[in-house]
């Protein structure tokens, strides 16, 4: 099967798709939320180590 030259394949797709403004704002929602909920769980286990009986 001869691939076609001027059709990007899936992953270059992806990545152009990614690369639009909405999408990029999109996965910037995502990353803040995650190392958000990464620091609640950082501060939860630094709590229970410095005050074991303290939840």
């Amino acid at each position: 099967m001869a691939a076609c030259d001027d059709r990007p394949n899936l992953v270059e797709r992806a990545i152009l798709k990614l690369g639009e403004p909405k999408n990029q704002a999109r996965l910037l929602q995502v990353a803040w939320r995650i190392s958000l909920l990464m620091m609640i769980l950082g501060f939860i286990i630094i709590i229970r180590t410095i005050y074991p009986e303290f939840m």
